[in-house]
């Protein structure tokens, strides 16, 4: 009896977990302005510049330059009128999730956080920097994509 009871648990479980991560997603930021992927610049070679507004310019970079996986990072944002940022980088070509790390102010229009990136067996990977930020009560999601090699 009691293996029938494991085993109709067992299903229940993987009906609920799977209708959850079908049917259930988070609540979007109905206000929230998604950028285009910035293709133009990487952000773990040098400072991006990003156009929020005609009036609005941000910059963001990644440091060290050219990091490796499992490497400390140091995420830079410069702006101005900024109420909140927050950083999640992805790893893209191994469907890695990563987690969002918030920026504190650490002077006048400067943020800054410490993170790293997950451990690679590839020798390539392709990552994906999304940058959430509000300035001036207006919600963002700004796509950065970086690429880290290990050797």
């Amino acid at each position: 009896m009691s293996k029938w009871l494991t085993a109709g648990v067992s299903i229940i479980s993987i009906a609920v977990v799977g209708y959850f991560n079908v049917f259930y997603q988070p609540q979007q930021d109905l206000n929230r302005i998604q950028l285009p992927l910035q293709q133009d610049c990487r952000v773990n070679q040098q400072e991006c510049q990003v156009q929020l507004t005609p009036e609005q310019t941000i910059s963001l970079s990644i440091t060290p330059f050219n990091a490796k996986p499992m490497t400390p990072l140091s995420i830079n944002l410069n702006g101005t009128r900024i109420d909140n940022a927050s950083i999640t980088i992805n790893g893209m070509n191994m469907s890695m999730p990563g987690f969002p790390t918030a920026l504190n102010a650490i002077e006048k229009d400067k943020y800054h956080a410490e993170t790293a990136l997950a451990i690679c067996v590839l020798g390539e990977m392709l990552w994906q920097a999304d940058l959430t930020i509000t300035v001036a009560g207006q919600p963002y999601l700004i796509p950065f994509q970086f690429i880290t090699t290990t050797n």
